[in-house]
Parts: structure tokens; C-alpha cells; sequence
């Protein structure tokens, strides 16, 4: 099995563009650098009201076949605007 480690952040307008038929793939730079093309369809599961953000780990077979996708536990975005 291949681990490869990706962030993905996608807008709701992006996720509504999936639905439209617009798109059906998604491209993404993994933490080593490596290109990695994903059918849109493995990330319903983790689409929101805000669309998709995370960092994920997908594992492939030796032949680089889709087999999971996982999303890593993340602490929450806070906003670090503050005042004075």
C-alpha cells in the first residue's frame, strides 16, 4: 500500500460546480510534491456547509489504484484577527 498526504480546500462554489457537471476531478499537490488526480466523488463523504477542507491520506495499491481516503484530525481554524 501507498500513503500519500494531501490538503485539499474547496469552496462551496467549487462542490456546486461538481454538481453541475462542471467538474470531476480533483487535482492536488501531496506533501512530497507528487501531482495527485482523485475522482470528486471519494470526497462526499467529508464535504460541508463550507465545502471540503482538510488534510487527507489516501492509499493506493502498488499500481497506484484509488483504495481509501481519510481525513486527519485537525484542531479547528480559529481566527487570529484580533484587536487591541
Amino acid at each position: 500500500m501507498i500513503r500519500i498526504t494531501v490538503s485539499i480546500r474547496l469552496t462551496t462554489q467549487q462542490v456546486e460546480n461538481y454538481y453541475r457537471g462542471r467538474i470531476r476531478w480533483v487535482i492536488a499537490t501531496a506533501a512530497d510534491d507528487r501531482t495527485v488526480k482523485l475522482p470528486f466523488k471519494v470526497l462526499h463523504p467529508f464535504i460541508s456547509k463550507d465545502g471540503i477542507d482538510g488534510i487527507f491520506i489516501i492509499t493506493t495499491d502498488q499500481k497506484h489504484k484509488f483504495q481509501a481516503i481519510d481525513r486527519l484530525k485537525t484542531q479547528p481554524r480559529r481566527n487570529l484577527d484580533a484587536e487591541a
